[in-house]
């Protein structure tokens, strides 16, 4: 099982603005240096933890998110709000901030939310 999935970024702050807007999520734990300056920020999706940690801009090829149906309507606000790169008969691909690859996928059944692609 994933544990938690850590994403380095110059600025943990605006990464966080950007992640707590994606349907599902929740913020757990903010850290901060001795001086003051945020250090992480943990976001809950699920059983899963996205740490957005201060430092170098790495993260995985694409973070992918579980699309639910009950969720239709967040997700198709969220997606208008933000530039769609691509997309598969499954997924949705979008960035963050940072130029992270990020999706929302419904796999093995396709994804049957419309929007129109930028």
């Amino acid at each position: 099982m994933i544990h938690h999935i850590a994403i380095g970024t110059p600025n943990p702050s605006l990464l966080a603005d950007f992640y707590l807007k994606i349907p599902g999520s929740k913020k757990i734990k903010e850290f901060h240096y001795e001086s003051g300056i945020l250090r992480s920020v943990w976001i809950q999706f699920g059983s899963i933890l996205v740490m957005l940690e201060d430092g170098e801009n790495k993260s995985p090829r694409a973070l992918v998110y579980s699309y639910q149906e009950m969720e239709r309507s967040k997700w198709t606000q969220f997606l208008k709000q933000n530039e769609v790169e691509s997309r598969t008969e499954y997924t949705i691909y979008f960035l963050d901030p940072d130029k992270n690859l990020l999706g929302v996928s419904s796999y093995p059944e396709k994804l049957e939310l419309q929007l129109e692609m930028s």
